[in-house]
This record gives C-alpha cells, structure tokens and sequence, in this order.
C-alpha cells in the first residue's frame, strides 16, 4: 500500500536517533548480548488488556520455532520487548531450549502505569523499536502503536512483510 510505504518513511524520519540515544541502543544490544540474526517479539500485558484480546505467550512461539527448524544452532536467542516481568519467567520456563533477551529495566518498570510518563520509559520503549527493527522476523500484535510502527518501516522497507511480521490479532489499520 503506498499510504503504508508513505507513512513507513515518516516514522523512520521521525525516529532517527541523536547520537546520546544511538549509543544507548548500542549499549543496549551489547549488555544483552543482541547479535544479528535474530528474530524478536512483543508482548504487551499491562494497559493492552483495555485495548485488545489477550494473547497467550504459546501463540507467539510457533513462529519463533519456525524460524530456527531449519537452522543448525543450538543457541536460540530471542529478544523479546515486553510491559510485564512475569512473561520473561513464563517462557524461561516454557521454553528453555530458546535465551530470551530483554533490558530487565524496562521490563521492569513497563508493568507501572505511573512509570511510563517519566523520560526513561521513553527511552525504553525506543530502544524496543530499534531492536525489534533488527530483528529478522517479529511477532507481535498489530493492535499495538509498536508494532505497527514495526509493520510500517518494514513496507517502507520493500520487506515481504507476510514473512517478517505476524500478527496474533488483527490486520494493519491506521488509527
């Protein structure tokens, strides 16, 4: 769609990063161990719950398993943007043949809805985009700003977004 492309440009316009930020990012990617490729997803729980039906992290995972059946690697890194703690425990349990990487600080604070005004909520949030840009396939849900975000640079990008980006809920929408 040329209003999807269109608006895939702005945001990467909008979103470049000032030096200060490109070196958090950096700093981010090396803390955690983010190495390219690797495939990434977004789970929202806190405020989504008003927003969207939930969806449970098993649905999320085929598609990470997809991804590496055909890979002869013994380590599966995933990073994984969330809002909620208990997520990145759930699937080290589920899962724990996959490393799910995640800034443990913004994890840790995504959970409070009185935390989210404050600048350092911004600058998690912006790293999450700026990682899950990286990543080689995203599973998220396009009821999420995020992910449509994600969903517009990838077109812009001229990505096959059927096979870069799946969505657990609904299609794109601009609203």
């Amino acid at each position: 769609s040329p209003f999807v492309w269109w608006v895939g440009h702005i945001v990467q316009y909008l979103y470049r990063l000032q030096p200060r930020m490109e070196e958090h990012v950096r700093a981010a990617k090396e803390n955690i161990g983010f190495v390219e490729p690797i495939p990434g997803m977004q789970v929202r729980r806190t405020d989504k719950i008003w927003e969207a039906r939930y969806q449970p992290v098993d649905k999320y995972m085929p598609v990470i398993q997809r991804y590496y059946q055909n890979r002869n690697t013994t380590v599966k890194p995933v990073y994984l943007a969330t809002d909620e703690a208990s997520v990145v425990t759930e699937l080290q349990t589920k899962y724990p043949d996959f490393t799910f990487l995640s800034d443990s600080e913004t994890v840790a604070t995504g959970g409070i809805i009185k935390s989210r005004y404050l600048s350092q909520a911004h600058v998690g949030v912006i790293t999450d985009l700026q990682l899950l840009l990286r990543c080689e396939v995203v599973v998220c849900t396009l009821s999420s700003n995020l992910c449509r975000l994600i969903y517009e640079v990838h077109v812009s990008r001229g990505w096959k977004v059927g096979e870069t980006l799946h969505s657990l809920d609904s299609g794109y929408r601009f609203w």
